[in-house]
C-alpha cells in the first residue's frame, strides 16, 4: 500500500512539472534510481511534449539533458 502511495505521488509529480529541464532532471533522477520502469507512460508523454517543444535551452547542462535523455529512449535527436 506504502507502495503504491508513493507511485501515485511520483506520477503526479511527473504530470505536475512544468518546466521542461525540471522534467528531464526528474527522469534522469528516476533512472539513476533504477525504477523509471514504474512510470514508463509519464515518461513517455513528457518526452514526447518536450521533443516536440520548439523552446531552446539556454545553458549547456540544459542542453545536454535535452539531447542525452530522449536519445536514451529511442527518439531522433539532431545533434
Amino acid at each position: 500500500t506504502r507502495v503504491e502511495e508513493l507511485r501515485t505521488e511520483v506520477r503526479q509529480l511527473i504530470t505536475s512539472t512544468t518546466e521542461q529541464v525540471a522534467q528531464l532532471e526528474l527522469i534522469d533522477s528516476l533512472e539513476h534510481l533504477g525504477v523509471a520502469y514504474h512510470f514508463e507512460s509519464e515518461v513517455k508523454r513528457s518526452l514526447d511534449a518536450i521533443c516536440t517543444s520548439t523552446r531552446g535551452f539556454e545553458d549547456l547542462y540544459s542542453s545536454s539533458l535535452r539531447f542525452r535523455i530522449p536519445r536514451q529512449h529511442g527518439y531522433n535527436v539532431s545533434a
